[in-house]
């Protein structure tokens, strides 16, 4: 994913913020799927259509608006159900 940039809107980054007090270990998984993102499948971002929803993590979901000709990637929402799997 060289050269596209992550951008978190308001109620993801305070998702990411409350989730790196919580659990360090998780924050660091999340936040490397987000660096790294792709389908789980390979497929690389700009084949993707604009808008996906995505497992970061076990318990952590996302909702992100691709703009494959800005290659950037907008990450909407950010789900994070606490005290379920690892």
């Amino acid at each position: 994913m060289t050269g596209w940039q992550v951008w978190l809107q308001d109620q993801p980054a305070h998702t990411m913020i409350a989730l790196s007090k919580a659990d360090d270990d998780l924050f660091a998984l999340v936040t490397a799927a987000l660096v790294l993102l792709d389908d789980r499948t390979g497929t690389p971002v700009d084949a993707w259509g604009d808008l996906r929803s995505v497992v970061l993590a076990p318990t952590v979901t996302a909702e992100l608006f691709v703009n494959t000709d800005e290659r950037t990637i907008d990450v909407l929402r950010l789900v994070w159900v606490p005290g379920l799997g690892a």
